[in-house]
């Protein structure tokens, strides 16, 4: 025990806060799109989190110094991670319910890893590995379709499984282009609200522009999930983009993925008569959980 509490410094407290605030996110979502539509979710989100950010830059005045490069950088990731990666992410929740999608997604550090070794020139050590290994156990587990379902797993990837696992990339390509802005300007609220608010843009331009990005459908009932989930995301992604600035993203990511307990505890508790927690989504989640504790003793 002295030994965990040993290895946690302010980056990892923050990235861990991250994901317990990230889980109330997956269970606000899965409320509001019962009557709204994914890309409403997304755009309601990301609006308020930028704007939340980007007042919150101005008055910390690190919005006013900064600088074309970097903000390029965070418009970039933005652009990657939450718009591209959340409209997967929503969607694979839509499909697929919190208790399963939320720990497929929660694979991202096993990505995030991998290009942090070969762009950022990480190190992370054998026991970063072995954590993500865990991940990848239980992953595999949520990977085939609930019996009764039919159909192939080759159906079943195409249909449900490819969004969390495409959002589980997009996740972990953003702070690695992240940590590039970060290298010219460390203003963390300056990096949420021009990820997020770019985010906004990018799919605006999609969804009017290319026709892309499905239905946009929202009601006052839905208005207010996704307004809860916007001020949830506020949270994590203040947690998370400022551990993100201080520490490795081969730490950071996989411990701000802890989230799958989180999210299937929540779904327990609070969704019990929309979606129901099977043994095998439970041990999933504690794998990928294990995982991140693994990471966090013993890096």
């Amino acid at each position: 025990m002295s030994n965990l509490f040993s290895s946690i410094g302010l980056a990892e407290i923050l990235a861990l806060s991250s994901s317990l605030a990230y889980s109330f996110t997956f269970i606000f979502l899965r409320q509001g799109l019962r009557s709204g539509s994914t890309l409403a979710g997304v755009l309601i989100m990301g609006a308020i989190v930028g704007s939340l950010a980007l007042v919150a830059a101005a008055m910390r005045g690190t919005l006013q110094i900064s600088t074309l490069t970097p903000i390029l950088w965070f418009a970039l990731a933005g652009c990657v991670g939450q718009g591209l990666g959340q409209m997967a992410s929503f969607t694979g929740i839509q499909r697929m319910g919190v208790s399963r999608a939320a720990p497929i997604q929660g694979s991202a550090p096993i990505w995030a890893i991998f290009l942090a070794v070969l762009i950022l020139g990480e190190r992370p050590s054998l026991f970063v590995w072995v954590g993500a290994g865990c991940v990848v156990a239980g992953v595999g587990l949520l990977s085939q379709p609930k019996k009764g379902e039919g159909g192939s797993v080759w159906d079943w990837f195409q249909g449900a499984l490819i969004f969390p696992l495409t959002a589980s990339v997009m996740f972990a390509v953003m702070p690695v282009v992240a940590k590039f802005g970060f290298a010219h300007q460390n203003t963390p609220f300056v990096a949420i609200g021009t990820a997020f608010g770019s985010a906004v843009v990018f799919l605006l331009v999609s969804r009017f522009g290319l026709g892309l990005g499905g239905e946009l459908r929202v009601d006052r009932r839905s208005l207010q999930w996704f307004a809860l989930a916007g001020l949830s995301t506020t949270a994590a992604a203040g947690f998370f983009w400022t551990a993100l600035s201080m520490g490795d993203v081969s730490i950071m990511m996989p411990l701000s993925r802890l989230g799958p307990l989180w999210a299937v505890l929540w779904t327990y508790l609070f969704l019990g008569h929309i979606e129901r927690v099977t043994p095998r989504i439970f041990v999933a989640a504690i794998l990928v959980v294990s995982g991140g504790g693994i990471i966090m003793v013993f890096k």
